[in-house]
């Protein structure tokens, strides 16, 4: 069984003139997650190995949610890929995962996180709001056999729901 972690990056920046790219964490983004990393681990469901895109509120938002999910600074990677990546591409790259890791989280943007979990596990949302986790099982053991749907739902996780 393998557990695939969607997660958006937490709210950012519009201040100043900086590149897409480059644009900051706002502090909403800076407070909701290491919330989100508190929640996967009070669940028992922190990430072996956080895989984000490079831009630095992606990046920003995997170290908050790592640190406070109690995991090493090296369970962190940065994928280019995930900037630009489109829907179909999220499976492809989580098929390129090390077996070695069962549950694996991938930091990246919309609308490609939002539509990767309608593809991969039938996820009815209207939106995927900063900082969401979609966590989602597969009943493979190696991430090359990940389908592109047939997904089971079993979190969806964000800031602002009620109860968490």
């Amino acid at each position: 069984m393998k557990e695939l972690i969607l997660i958006r990056h937490g709210k950012s920046s519009w201040k100043g003139d900086l590149p897409d790219h480059e644009r900051p964490l706002a502090p909403r983004g800076e407070r909701d997650a290491p919330e989100m990393g508190r929640r996967l681990a009070r669940t028992g469901s922190v990430p072996e190995r956080i895989v984000t895109s490079d831009a630095e509120r992606a990046r920003a938002t995997a170290v908050a949610l790592a640190g406070a999910a109690g995991l090493p600074a090296g369970a962190v990677v940065e994928e280019p890929r995930l900037y630009h990546a489109g829907a179909d591409e999220i499976p492809m790259l989580a098929r390129g995962l090390h077996d070695g890791f069962d549950r694996v989280a991938l930091v990246g943007h919309n609308p490609t996180l939002q539509i990767a979990a309608e593809r991969l596990c039938g996820l009815h949302a209207k939106k995927l709001p900063t900082a969401a986790v979609v966590r989602m099982h597969f009943a493979i053991d190696r991430w090359a056999d990940l389908p592109d749907q047939g997904g089971t739902c079993i979190e969806f996780d964000y800031p602002k729901k009620r109860g968490a």
